[in-house]
């Protein structure tokens, strides 16, 4: 494993920055597997992980983790915030971080160069007093004790078009390019029960069920919890505007990992706009992960509608786990494709 913020963080947690004995519990907000840890530290400490992905990592790690910190819980006796990539994301997280800190509580916050630490250490300083940093394995660490007052929240979430949305989701300033494309080729023959792999805050399944009456039964599958408790404000909301029929469709909601939770079931249909990166390079083999899932769950018959960037070779994968397929448009830089199992 090559050395990153998480070292630099457990490097600064051995230097004495924060204590973790096994009693006092310290505040995990973006946690990821602390590598080399003592196991009185996982007593300590608890994890805070909205993405399913690393959730799990945490889980098999021995860490206590939940998606969510409630609110109604008492104070931190610490607290550690990883940064991420979204410079908005990462103000709220040393917010809530800050703010769940008792009176004299320190928080410590970790960040590789490339993620912005520089600046956020500098907007962090400006509303506190920082207690000291330290440079380590390519990454910045800082810390500050809780004196005075809490910070003001920093909000994530946002309406774009009549849909629900926050910032550190994909396509956070709207539908994308390649989503508006696939949606002009949802209709009424795409009936029964569908999956949406990778649903996000819903974009896909909102439209489906404005375009798809025939819709019995709709299984949103989706990594990241946040995306989804969007998708179900959303799927609320659209049910509003379809028109009438004898039923409306069953709707379901699943928190996983696709690519390695996903359980088979018959589907009629499934609807996807897969992901193909989960940093800043992209990787072909997640998104061929998602079609060989959607191929495993479709029955003979079973059809797969599907938009990605169009220099994306999933052909090969589509030749090896479908019937047949076929290229129904080509736009914008991305293809739409349907394939029958």
């Amino acid at each position: 494993m090559k050395p990153d913020a998480r070292h630099a963080l457990v490097h600064a947690l051995e230097k004495g920055v924060l204590e973790v004995d096994g009693e006092n519990t310290i505040g995990f907000f973006n946690a990821a597997p602390l590598p080399d840890v003592p196991l009185e530290w996982r007593a300590s400490i608890r994890c805070e992980q909205a993405n399913r992905v690393t959730y799990n990592q945490l889980v098999h790690a021995g860490f206590q983790v939940s998606s969510a910190f409630e609110n109604s819980e008492a104070p931190l006796k610490g607290a550690l915030v990883l940064l991420g990539r979204n410079r908005r994301v990462n103000e709220n997280r040393i917010a809530r971080a800050w703010n769940a800190c008792e009176a004299g509580g320190r928080l410590v916050v970790a960040g590789d160069k490339t993620s912005g630490v520089n600046p956020l250490r500098k907007w962090f300083g400006s509303q506190c007093e920082l207690t000291g940093s330290l440079s380590k394995f390519h990454a910045v660490v800082f810390w500050a004790d809780k004196q005075g007052g809490d910070l003001e929240s920093v909000s994530l979430q946002k309406s774009v078009d009549g849909y629900v949305l926050g910032d550190g989701m994909f396509s956070a300033s709207g539908p994308d390019v390649g989503s508006k494309l696939l949606v002009e080729h949802f209709s009424d023959r795409i009936r029964g029960r569908v999956a949406d792999l990778g649903a996000g805050w819903g974009y896909l399944s909102a439209n489906l069920l404005a375009t798809s009456p025939r819709v019995e039964e709709l299984d949103m599958f989706e990594a990241d919890s946040h995306a989804l408790e969007a998708a179900r404000t959303n799927l609320a909301g659209i049910k509003d505007t379809v028109a009438p029929k004898q039923s409306e469709p069953v709707l379901n909601f699943h928190w996983l990992d696709v690519t390695s939770e996903f359980k088979k079931t018959p589907y009629d249909w499934v609807i996807m706009n897969p992901p193909f990166h989960t940093g800043r390079a992209a990787e072909p083999d997640l998104g061929k992960r998602f079609i060989e899932v959607a191929a495993s769950t479709l029955p003979s018959g079973g059809r797969l509608l599907m938009v990605a960037n169009r220099n994306l070779p999933y052909e090969k994968t589509l030749e090896l786990k479908f019937r047949r397929h076929e290229k129904l448009e080509e736009r914008d830089g991305f293809k739409v494709i349907e394939a029958v199992k």
